[in-house]
């Protein structure tokens, strides 16, 4: 593979056994030894970021392919004693490895949301006083005009080192004698563990839309058990929606498509830049 002219060069000892050979690195070899790797990290976190939310069993099945294919190089280069195969599959078998949770990180922290409000229903004048249940497959809640987020009565829930903070959603007629709120405003450390809310867009003037938040549902409904009893409300009787509260919904999607993309495209410069320096040294210790 890396001899001059394409072939392998062998000679043998006295007792007929091949003695080490020494290989010429090609500059082709260099190539493929940054590139491929860094093909395969760049194509598997892509392939998370933008089909896992409905492609996730092609997904996996192609990471382990690449893990096969990384195999696959080792075992070959074990079998004829040529070092740039083992490298190669050591440097693609790292890569898939990094992959893999930057891929899963940036589809859970962005693109899952994204898809949530992409494809969801929109419901519009919503009133804090209506029944929560109606709303079940709601992605995005635009209230009614009037309504507002009651910082006054937020909660900060301390878990695992983040607070899960929550304020109730209230509309111009809502009381709160009468009923309980069934909507709670919801953000990670952005409040004191009484008052002090600024999650989202509440310092927005005019802000009346809520995106539904799916994740940490069981520290938020926990934060709302211990805000109705800190400010003695009365309990829903249904159950509750969380939601972020934003001034604009398609720019919030917008935002999160960007991020998205913004950290792909870091995350795959930071792995050139180390596939090139790894590269490198191995085509320089091991290919000589």
């Amino acid at each position: 593979m890396f001899g001059p002219g394409g072939q392998s060069q062998r000679s043998f000892s006295q007792y007929g056994a091949p003695s080490p050979r020494k290989v010429s690195a090609k500059p082709l070899d260099f190539v493929v030894l940054i590139l491929l790797p860094w093909l395969i990290f760049s194509l598997i976190v892509s392939l998370y970021v933008f089909a896992y939310q409905e492609f996730a069993p092609l997904v996996w099945a192609l990471v382990g392919a690449s893990a096969l294919l990384a195999f696959l190089f080792i075992s070959m280069g074990s079998a004829s004693g040529k070092a740039a195969q083992i490298a190669l599959g050591l440097l693609v078998l790292t890569a898939v490895g990094m992959a893999v949770p930057v891929g899963l990180m940036v589809e859970r922290r962005y693109m899952s949301s994204f898809w949530e409000v992409d494809s969801g229903a929109e419901y519009y004048r919503v009133s804090p006083l209506a029944p929560a249940a109606s709303y079940g497959d709601a992605s995005v809640m635009r209230f009614e005009s009037g309504s507002f987020v009651d910082t006054q009565r937020s909660l900060g829930f301390v878990k695992i080192g983040d607070v899960y903070c929550v304020a109730p959603v209230l509309g111009q007629s809502t009381s709160l004698e009468e009923s309980g709120p069934q909507y709670w405003a919801v953000g990670k450390n952005c409040c004191n563990q009484r008052g002090g809310f600024d999650c989202g867009d509440v310092g927005i003037q005019g802000a009346s839309t809520g995106v539904v938040v799916s994740e940490g549902l069981g520290s938020y409904q926990s934060a709302v058990r211990m805000a109705v009893a800190a400010y003695e409300l009365k309990a829903s009787q249904g159950p509750n929606v969380f939601v972020r509260w934003t001034a604009n919904a398609e720019l919030y999607k917008v935002e999160l498509w960007d991020r998205a993309l913004t950290t792909t495209a870091i995350a795959s410069g930071m792995h050139f830049v180390g596939s090139s320096a790894a590269g490198l040294l191995l085509a320089r210790g091991l290919l000589r």
